[in-house]
This record gives structure tokens, sequence and C-alpha cells, in this order.
């Protein structure tokens, strides 16, 4: 309750009977003199004592922050996968240890029985029985009153809330049930805040100061400690976006009164920032040191795993021969976490394909470089696509009968690769210089793996033009692979201007062209026979894919874009470009996008993806008894 003096200054009135009992420990004392409304009220000094003593207050919140965020984030991305292992028997897919919790997942043993959207796991709805529980747990009497318990509530609405909003803002899944979910995290976290507020009685300065220095900054500091210690720099953006809705609920909560019946268990500051801080450095040096011990198990395990899987195959002939035009049912098979290519998720997810009549898969690894830096990176070992998975996929391609083409391409932050453009000539040829090294890597991997055909670059429209540099780039790669290349043009100007394509074996499309709302394909199929004609290669949809909303017809490249989902409308578009192109005399096949390692999917997902909706009955159809 608060009542202002004749200055209009605001003062904070306590019972008798629930004073702050800051004598017990080291908060300062506040002098306070008798009121007539059967309690006290603060002297004029009370105001900078009452901040001092909610920033003390406020450190004694920091000094158990670590450790309660530690537990907080274990129990939203570790437990559940731990239950669904230990009550239903699934698969652990991916374990990490770090200082900034745990995240493990956990499914059926095959990725391929049951595609989902969204949460390929069904994690989501054990997540939230976990917190249900544990925030109704930390309120029971005897608790609920207590600042720390409040700080622990907030915290696991915090880490539960943070990747739903990723989730929906970056991957734009917003389904019912993430809705539903991050409405209960939000209230979660406003509840917890809320009553870690009324820890603190005087004014709105002192309640926000004590929040700041409570919440706000030991999470800012934290998340920034995750950002160096990981060394993901575009993690930055995520971070600032998740401590969003705490921020704005910390400066609402900062505007509520003190509840006077709130937060009577308050042990002396000191003992209780001495207590936080012993077990924020033992849980760090307990979790730094067990997370090497449990993360590097788990890899020698899946590592074991796949080596027995491996055992089992014929090696990859060595030194047979290349064929140079072959028809190409395919898909593109990318790697989505946690199903890595080097995991039992996607050597299932490959299996599974055969049953579709799929005879080649595009794998796609991927690098790395910022909008407007001209230089490409590697990935590396530790990416979805590494070399080893590569391998592993290649080898059990081939043993299923099936083609392999290799399609490295480049993650672009803030942009794609089209995007790509350098007016200085000196960063232009420090592009194609670095591209350069991060495409002989992938064609002597091609080789080493024995990749049908290799893709040398795709969807460079603003780079293509550079004819000399291409034709260098293509020279070189012939002298590391001896297969046959073909390059991945976007649709459109790029694809119908592009002057090298007769240094290549095939015309590559990435075939995104919209079609009109009729689906009529004539002038599609005008569009690609002329530059067929002229150029006199055979052409491979490198990419072809449409959504499965509305109206997919239009924008087919766009699966960001949200509409209502029209599985059929999908499955019509997906027939229309199969039956326009699938027996043309100088069509040599599609690699669909896209099938995921992770088997995501089925019947409620809008992405592009064919797997487990009617498109994938069609291609099976076309594959199987389409006449080649």
């Amino acid at each position: 309750m608060v009542e202002g003096n004749q200055d209009g200054e605001n003062r904070a009135l306590t019972s008798r009977r629930t004073l702050l009992p800051v004598a017990q420990g080291n908060l300062p004392l506040m002098k306070i003199k008798a009121s007539p409304h059967d309690g006290v009220a603060t002297s004029p000094e009370s105001p900078a004592a009452s901040l001092g003593a909610s920033l003390s207050l406020g450190l004694a919140c920091a000094a158990f922050f670590y450790p309660f965020a530690w537990t907080a984030q274990f129990l939203v991305s570790g437990l559940p996968a731990l239950l669904r292992m230990t009550f239903w028997g699934d698969r652990l897919r991916n374990f990490h240890m770090s200082p900034f919790g745990v995240v493990a997942i956990a499914s059926a043993a095959d990725v391929t029985t049951k595609p989902t959207a969204g949460d390929p796991a069904g994690n989501l709805a054990l997540t939230v029985l976990v917190v249900i529980v544990v925030a109704a747990a930390l309120g029971i009497p005897g608790w609920k009153d207590h600042y720390l318990s409040s700080l622990g509530v907030a915290l696991l609405g915090q880490a539960a809330l943070a990747p739903i909003v990723l989730l929906m803002v970056y991957r734009q899944e917003v389904s019912t049930g993430n809705l539903i979910a991050a409405f209960l995290f939000f209230g979660v976290l406003t509840w917890g805040l809320m009553k870690l507020a009324g820890a603190i009685p005087g004014g709105t300065q002192v309640r926000l100061a004590f929040l700041a220095a409570a919440f706000v900054v030991p999470l800012a500091g934290l998340s920034l400690l995750q950002v160096l210690w990981q060394g993901f720099g575009f993690r930055r953006g995520w971070i600032l976006l998740a401590m969003t809705p705490a921020i704005l609920t910390c400066l609402v909560a900062a505007l509520r009164p003190a509840n006077r019946s709130e937060h009577k268990l308050l042990p002396p500051v000191r003992r209780t920032m001495a207590i936080g801080a012993a077990l924020a450095v033992l849980l760090a040096a307990g979790a730094t040191r067990g997370g090497k011990v449990l993360n590097n198990a788990f890899l020698h395990a899946r590592q074991a795993a796949n080596r027995a899987a491996m055992s089992a195959l014929p090696p990859i002939p060595a030194n047979s021969p290349y064929t140079k035009i072959f028809f190409q049912k395919g898909v593109n098979l990318t790697a989505q976490f946690p199903d890595t290519y080097d995991s039992k998720g996607a050597r299932q997810m490959l299996d599974a394909l055969a049953a579709y009549g799929v005879n080649a898969v595009a794998l796609v690894p991927y690098g790395f470089e910022r909008c407007g830096d001209p230089q490409v990176h590697l990935m590396g070992q530790g990416s979805w696509e590494n070399d080893e998975g590569l391998r592993q996929l290649s080898r059990l391609a081939h043993a299923r009968g099936m083609k392999v083409m290799l399609k490295p391409g480049v993650w672009v932050r803030g942009g794609y690769g089209g995007d790509l453009e350098f007016d200085s000539p000196a960063d232009r040829a420090r592009w194609f210089a670095t591209y350069g090294v991060f495409l002989e890597h992938y064609a002597r991997l091609a080789t080493e793996i024995h990749a049908d055909i290799f893709c040398v670059g795709g969807e460079f429209s603003k780079l293509s033009p550079f004819d000399a540099e291409w034709r260098k780039l293509i020279a070189r790669v012939r002298g590391l692979y001896p297969g046959p290349l073909v390059y991945a043009a976007n649709f459109g100007d790029e694809f119908e201007h592009l002057a090298f394509w007769d240094a290549l074996d095939a015309i590559g499309l990435q075939e995104y062209y919209p079609l009109p709302d009729d689906l009529s394909t004539d002038a599609l199929v005008r569009k690609v026979e002329a530059v067929q004609q002229k150029v006199q290669h055979p052409v491979i949809f490198t990419e072809a894919g449409f959504p499965s909303y509305e109206h997919p017809n239009r924008e087919p490249w766009n699966d960001s874009r949200r509409g209502d989902l029209a599985l059929d409308a999908q499955a019509r578009c997906y027939e229309a470009v199969l039956r326009a192109f699938y027996n043309q005399p100088w069509f040599e096949g599609v690699y669909w996008w896209d099938v995921g390692t992770d088997g995501r999917g089925g019947l409620r997902d809008t992405s592009l993806t064919p797997w487990g909706k009617p498109a994938m009955q069609v291609i099976k159809h076309w594959y199987t008894a389409g006449g080649r």
C-alpha cells in the first residue's frame, strides 16, 4: 500500500506484523515513525534505505540466479527427453551438457513412423507438464512466500518461453499448440516476476532497481556468456528477442504495490549471497567437467553405432565409372537437427525413400558467410552435414542402388546466395578465392564418396554473370572430380541467361516458377525448353517444390507466408510439374525440396516438405509407374 505526504513524496506503508526482518541480516535498517493507520510509514530518510535494501536483496537473488537458471534449463530441455527414455523406451537422439544446462532430445526409435510438424520429438506436451508440476511445487505453503521460490518460478517460465518464441519468430512455426504453450509459459514467467516484485515495499523505482539487479542484469550477463562460450555470434539477435518478454514483464511488475502477506522468509542477505555464490561455483565446475564426460560418452556411443551400421554395407567400388546421363528420381535429403547426417535417423530416412521409387538423393552440405563479407567458411566437422555423415549416407545410398548428387550450398546471414553482390573488384576476387577453396574441399570429397553428379553452385544470381571466374572454378573442379557437373540456377533471369552452361554437363534449374491458378504448364515448358534447345544439355530440376497451404502455385519457394493448410493443393502442383516434364526427351529428373533427416512433415505441416503428405504419394506414383 502506498501513501503520499503533503510534499507529494511517495512513502511505503507496512504492517507491524509483516515488517521485513532486515534487522536479522545485513540490510540497512529503516528509520520509522508511527502512523495513524495501524502501521508504520517510512521517514524522510527511508527512500535511500529502501533502495539500498532492495539492491541488497537483488544481489542475493543474483547470487542464486545461475544455479536456478541452469536447473530451469535442465527441467525444460533435458528432463522431458529423460522421461521419454525411462517410461516410453524412446531413443536418445541428442545429448549435450554444458555450464548453461542440458539439451536432450528423445523420440521413437524410428523417425520415419510418425511425421510431425514443429515438434518432431513430441517433447512440448511433456515440457508443459514439467513446468506446471514444478511451478505448482514452488507455490506450496512454506515456499510460496519465499523470494527465492519466486525467482525459481520466473526462471522456469523464461527457460520454457524463450525457445517457443524463437521457434515461432525465426522458423515461423505458429501452431495452436505452440501458442497455448507460449501463453502458459508467459503466465508462469509473469507470476514469478510479480511475486518477486512483491518482496520490496516502496516506489516503482525501488522495485525496478531490485528487478534489474535480481533478474534482468543476470539474465543478460548469462546470455552473453553463453554466446561467447559457444561462439555463435549470430545468436545475439535471438537472445535479445528471447529476453524481451522478461524485460517487459519486469517493467510491469515494478508498477505493482508490495503485498504485505508475501515474502516472510528472508534469511540474512550476506549468508544467502555466500550460499548462492558457492552453489554457482560448484555447479559451473561440475557441469563443465561432467559435461565433457557425458558428452563424450554419448558421442562415442553414437560413433560405435554408426560403425556397426556401416560394417554391414559393402564399400563403394573404387574407380568405378561415372555415367554422364541418367534419369534422376530424386529428393533433396537435408540434415535437420537432431538427426544430423551422421545419425541413425538420417539412415532411416534414406532407407525409407526407396519405397517411394527414389533412385537418387541430393546431399546438401553448407558453408557459411555474412551478407556483405566476401568470405565463405567451411562449417567443419561439428556441422549437421559433416564429412563423415556424407561418407556414411553416400555408402548407404549406393548399397541401396541409389545415385548421389553432392550439392554444397552457402548459408548467408542476413540474406541468401542471390543477395551476394560485391562492387569492389578486390572483394569479388576474395569471394571467388574463398568459394573456390570451399568448392575444392567438396569436389575432393565427391570423388572419395563417388558422388554420381556434383553441383558447383547455385542461386548466385548477382555473381553468376562473372563468366570468366566461374569457368576457372569449373576447370579447377574438373581436375579434382571426374564425374558430371551441374549448376543450380535460380528460376528466371539467371536460368534463362547463364553464359557458362556449355562448360557443364547438365542444365540445373531451381524450379520455383509460379504457375497460374489453373496449373497450366505450357508457358513453363516453353521457357525451360528454350534454354535446353540453345545449350543442348539435358535439364535437371536440382530443386522443385511447393508449400502445403492455399495457392502454393503463386509463390512456390515461399513457406514463410502463412495460409490455410491445403495438402491437396500441394499434391496437385506436384502432379502438374511431373506430368509436364517427366517424359520430355531432354528432361533427366528432379530433386524435390525437401525431405529432412528428422522425419519432419505430416498432415499438419505447411512447409515445402512432401514427407507424410499426399504429395509423397504423387512422387511414388510417377517414380514407380511413370514409364522411366
